[in-house]
């Protein structure tokens, strides 16, 4: 199962007039026998809405959808890969941290770090993009990825450490998109909260870090006290304490 950012996903609305509508914890399961054995699909959505709108002169109907997934993921352990766009196709190469700042009004800044970089130089030096997926394994056995970051692969630095090549890369992306209204259905709130910061009318939170919190959405912390998110500052490094700065 693989989500990439802004998902999106087929619903069972018609084609032939314009309709809307949240659709809220909806499970399905299909299964079916076949000449080489019982295929099943299943699929789980949570929180799913949906907007389809009728032909046009100019195009086909055309239906956005955006589900909220991580209620499926509970506690389970999450990790962190990154894929390398070449000429021949992405390359996934293993990581030990990165970091980020995504955000509205400035480019983002996106970087990591790759171990016993020597192994994947031909396809670093050929690399364009370079992309940050975090991953995890919900109870049912399904693998799910989702894109956090993503940047042209600008720089490449290499550094020789004890036993090996490190490699650290970067790169500058364009910025979001401000909203001082954004639509609710993309409100998340805060969770695992170590501080809030407040002066000069602004206010900045860390926290866990949230799957689908991006700039240009609403965050809620404490209650009711909410922000449109200015920028996200991403810092996973080797080990287990991952975090996220947020603020308005």
């Amino acid at each position: 199962m693989t989500f990439g950012a802004g998902t999106y996903a087929d619903a069972p609305f018609g084609s032939d007039a314009e309709a809307g509508g949240d659709v809220t914890t909806v499970d399905g399961y299909i299964a079916a026998p076949a000449v080489l054995g019982a295929p099943a699909v299943l699929a789980i959505y949570y929180t799913v809405s949906g907007m389809i709108q009728a032909p046009a002169v100019l195009g086909a109907p055309a239906l956005l959808a955006f589900h909220d997934f991580t209620g499926l993921i509970g506690d389970a352990i999450t990790h962190y890969v990154m894929d390398l766009t070449t000429p021949d196709g992405a390359v996934r190469v293993p990581i030990s941290s990165w970091q980020a700042t995504l955000q509205t009004g400035a480019s983002n800044y996106v970087q990591c770090v790759v171990p016993a970089a020597l192994d994947w130089a031909a396809s670093i030096n050929d690399a364009t993009h370079f992309t940050i997926y975090r991953t995890a394994q919900i109870p049912d056995g399904a693998a799910i990825e989702y894109e956090m970051a993503r940047a042209p692969l600008q720089t490449a630095s290499y550094s020789r450490g004890n036993t090996n090549f490190t490699c650290t890369i970067s790169g500058y992306s364009t910025a979001f998109a401000e909203d001082e209204a954004p639509p609710t259905t993309y409100d998340r709130t805060l969770t695992g909260v170590r501080s809030v910061t407040t002066g000069s009318g602004r206010t900045r939170v860390r926290c866990a870090i949230d799957w689908l919190l991006r700039p240009g959405q609403r965050a809620y912390y404490d209650g009711a006290a909410s922000f449109v998110t200015a920028f996200i500052n991403y810092y996973v490094p080797q080990g287990n304490d991952a975090y996220m700065d947020v603020g308005d």
